[in-house]
């Protein structure tokens, strides 16, 4: 009977150790999941989006990318990085280097996040022929997978200027972008 009892009161604490030590890992969870402290992070990220095309127009129906931020946590809700990547379009690649921000907001275990990217589309061949922008403001919600990981899925506008267009011109070309990714907390 004394065995019993002591082996009870050995499995209650390990269970109490167990769930006051989540309990204190879910308090100090990083900026990406749900913490206080900002940090260096990696997210990457695969999305596609489909375009209001001009008709004849390259690089305007839609696309798929593949890119990759590395990134810091710059205050409590806030994150900034730098990004790089692959762009398949209907006519080839084209290569992304961007700077990526997102602002955070906490809403329980989920996170939504408002983001802004903004850079220029490399190219390996001279079929765009000109310097390509872009920007693409949108949302998106982030789900804990871990301490350090997180899912993330978005959505947004996916804007494009060739040189003729920066001044927001009728030939930019828009899409409706899709994302999901991984968020890496070092």
């Amino acid at each position: 009977m004394k065995k019993l009892a002591f082996i009870s009161l050995l499995v209650f604490l390990a269970a109490s150790s167990a769930i006051y030590g989540q309990k204190r890992s879910f308090a100090s969870r990083s900026n990406v999941t749900g913490g206080f402290k900002p940090g260096l992070l990696n997210i990457t990220e695969i999305h596609g989006g489909l375009g209001y095309y001009t008709i004849g127009r390259d690089y305007s129906k839609r696309f798929i990318s593949l890119t990759s931020i590395f990134g810091a946590g710059f205050a409590k809700n806030f994150t900034g990085g730098i990004g790089a990547g692959v762009s398949l379009y209907d006519e080839g690649a084209l290569f992304p280097l961007f700077a990526d921000f997102r602002y955070y907001i906490i809403l329980g275990q989920m996170r939504a996040f408002i983001f802004g990217d903004a850079g220029i589309l490399l190219n390996s061949t001279r079929k765009v022929g000109e310097t390509v922008i872009f920007v693409s403001p949108g949302a998106g919600i982030t789900l804990p997978l871990g301490d350090n990981l997180s899912a993330s899925l978005g959505a947004g506008l996916y804007t494009q200027f060739r040189q003729k267009d920066y001044g927001m011109g009728e030939g930019s070309d828009r899409f409706v972008n899709a994302r999901l990714g991984i968020i890496y907390l070092f």
